[in-house]
């Protein structure tokens, strides 16, 4: 084996035990930089343009597996875990837990919209969308981005 195939083969083992073995506590890593995002979770598998009302307002989403983590301004302001996410999302909450879970997590003190449970804490919130057997199916954290 050459040594263009080695580094290649070294890069692509490095970008998935990156990938894989990165996790960061969404919640305390919310304004966090993207060089700081990139630090803890290494490459993402896609870089996505996000396209908002102005285009000043544009956002950039890191993609990471079946999560997506959103930059403005070259911070991480805003998460989201989709149904398809297999792995931890904060705490040992994972995708399928039940409401109780949620609560045991942020409290009984929420607000309802559409099928969802909001949390308001201080300088985020929590979007949680639930099934209809109150099953956690997606989970949004999200921050100011100003």
């Amino acid at each position: 084996m050459g040594a263009g195939n080695l580094r290649k083969l070294l890069f692509f083992f490095t970008l998935i035990l990156s990938n894989v073995l990165a996790e960061i506590d969404v919640i305390a890593e919310l304004g966090a930089t993207h060089v700081e995002l990139l630090q803890q979770k290494g490459a993402p598998n896609a870089i996505l343009p996000v396209r908002q009302e102005r285009p000043d307002d544009d956002d950039v989403a890191f993609v990471y597996g079946d999560s997506y983590f959103y930059l403005y301004n070259n911070h991480f302001y805003r998460a989201f875990f989709s149904k398809r996410h297999s792995g931890e999302i904060y705490k040992g909450l994972k995708i399928g837990d039940s409401k109780g879970e949620l609560t045991k997590l942020w409290g009984n003190k929420y607000d309802l919209e559409k099928d969802g449970l909001v949390w308001q804490k201080d300088g985020y919130i929590i979007v949680a969308k639930i099934t209809t057997e109150n099953r956690l199916e997606s989970i949004w954290f999200i921050k100011d981005a100003n």
